[in-house]
């Protein structure tokens, strides 16, 4: 059980129950999941595989399915690394091992890594292996309270630089509505310039973020 309710406390669950999971298991839980959206008109879904998990389960669950149903869904695979890309040993190489069989985006989890300077390093190699691999970016990006959560700034930053602003996203991108008015502003700056996208996560962040602020 998350006893909390937050989102931290369930990503401590996932991480205690995912070394029991298999590809079988994890194949008929997606397709649970996506016949309920196909029903509704769904023809795009962009899911994030935890790469944080030496053998590699998720990927290899959803990897399978894209390939099986490609003609009723286009599915987007993100290599994700849940668990922090430096936080968690060798999660970069994880990554990295996940766009070569065939992830489609690179992702990050910035602010969740156990020191701001980790967040940082995971953002400048994020877009180093979307250049590198050639391929799309989305990271969950300060999904907390923090007003000191700022991973956002460099992303769009990073992005402009290297002008992949839209193949960028910034997922849930919660601090920014504890940020001070005066960094606001000049945030948006480099957030037009950049053109990166942004997912909000609507359901998920009400009912899990706003504990803190």
């Amino acid at each position: 059980k998350n006893e909390t309710g937050t989102l931290f406390e369930g990503i401590q669950r996932w991480s205690e129950t995912k070394d029991n999971l298999t590809v079988e298991g994890l194949k008929e839980r997606a397709i649970r999941a996506i016949k309920a959206e196909v029903l509704q008109g769904v023809q795009y879904i962009r899911s994030h595989a935890d790469v944080t998990d030496p053998n590699l389960t998720g990927l290899r669950a959803l990897l399978q399915l894209r390939e099986e149903l490609k003609d009723t869904v286009t599915i987007q695979i993100v290599a994700f690394p849940q668990e922090g890309m430096y936080s968690y040993k060798g999660g970069d190489k994880l990554v990295e091992k996940a766009l070569e069989m065939g992830a489609d985006c690179v992702g990050a989890i910035p602010h969740f890594e156990f020191a701001r300077e980790l967040g940082e390093k995971s953002i400048h190699k994020t877009v180093e292996l979307a250049v590198k691999h050639n391929k799309m970016i989305d990271v969950h990006c300060d999904e907390t309270d923090d007003p000191q959560s700022r991973f956002l700034e460099l992303l769009a930053t990073l992005a402009y630089f290297e002008g992949i602003g839209e193949k960028t996203t910034a997922s849930h991108t919660c601090a920014f509505g504890s940020y001070d008015n005066a960094y606001a502003f000049k945030l948006m700056k480099v957030l037009r310039l950049s053109n990166i996208n942004f997912i909000s996560c609507p359901t998920e962040n009400i009912y899990l973020q706003g504990r803190y602020d």
